[in-house]
């Protein structure tokens, strides 16, 4: 199974991935700085490359867009740095609200770097996805600081590194080269830390396994599956992490969401069905 079909259900895994590891960086809180968290989350991704590559070596590691890929990984730790930061330090809801704009950024980067063609109906997807997501995560915003700024600025880095991984396969690197620099740039970057701070306290070491493990796989199936698809028609599908949130409160919780949760849920589901359909039409067998 190959195409934009494939992509979305790595997309719909992926988000179940991402859905945990946030929760659980939240969870965390200021009891792991965001450089320990970032280090930890990227050594675990060069072991996962490692350990899907093991047949490659070190040919992972060659590449003929060395800069790209170096800008990869660092729009890649900027990110990661920005992550951890804005669900440690800002409410939950307030977090889960600006990171859902990258929606919005990887329609505009793919426009702008990938030269697709986001057409009217995708951009209405991802704003009909948008709006959806702020009546989920319904944030406050009450205490208004630098700390907003720096988390929607790192949103807009995120929905790059999404675009920088399609642009670096249509260069003729796989997806191991890319997942191989994205996470190569920022152990590098967060060395340093354990000099300064050692490793996190063993009480933290229960909840990382959201950063060690789910981090990673799901950084990875995001980079095979624009490898599928167009990075614009996979957009709102980064909205999915919301809805399997509401999902996991009502199986695991038995907590009933309220009627602006419900209609979130389904403007998330709507954006993501108008995205995809278009490309369905195109790949259909004609009858």
């Amino acid at each position: 199974m190959k195409g934009p079909r494939f992509a979305v259900s790595l997309m719909i895994a992926q988000g179940f991935l991402f859905a945990t590891e946030t929760a659980m960086i939240h969870h965390i809180g200021s009891r792991a700085s965001v450089m320990q968290l970032a280090l930890l989350r990227s050594l675990a991704g060069l072991l996962l490359i490692a350990a899907l590559t093991r047949h490659v070596s070190w040919s992972v590691a060659k590449t003929r867009q060395l800069p790209l890929q170096l800008l990869r990984g660092f729009v890649s730790v900027s990110y990661s740095w920005v992550m951890m930061y804005s669900f440690g330090r800002l409410p939950f809801a307030d977090a889960t609200a600006i990171s859902y704009t990258q929606a919005a950024y990887i329609a505009a980067f793919s426009a702008i770097i990938l030269h697709e063609r986001v057409t009217p109906l995708r951009w209405t997807a991802v704003i009909v996805g948008i709006g959806g997501a702020a009546l989920i995560a319904k944030p406050a915003f009450l205490d208004w600081n630098v700390a907003y700024l720096v988390a929607l600025f790192g949103t807009s880095l995120n929905g790059l590194a999404f675009v920088l991984n399609k642009l670096s396969q249509r260069g003729g690197d796989s997806e191991a080269t890319t997942m191989f620099y994205a996470n190569a740039i920022p152990v590098l970057c967060n060395l340093p830390v354990l000099a300064a701070e050692g490793l996190p306290a063993p009480e933290v070491w229960p909840w990382l396994s959201g950063v060690l493990l789910f981090g990673p796989v799901g950084m990875y199936l995001g980079i095979v599956a624009v490898t599928h698809a167009d990075a614009s028609t996979l957009a709102p599908y980064s909205l999915l992490r919301l809805v399997i949130a509401v999902t996991a409160g009502i199986v695991v919780f038995h907590e009933i969401p309220d009627l602006l949760s419900l209609i979130g849920v389904t403007l998330i589901l709507a954006s993501c069905w108008l995205a995809i359909a278009p490309a369905s039409s195109r790949t259909s067998p004609p009858v």
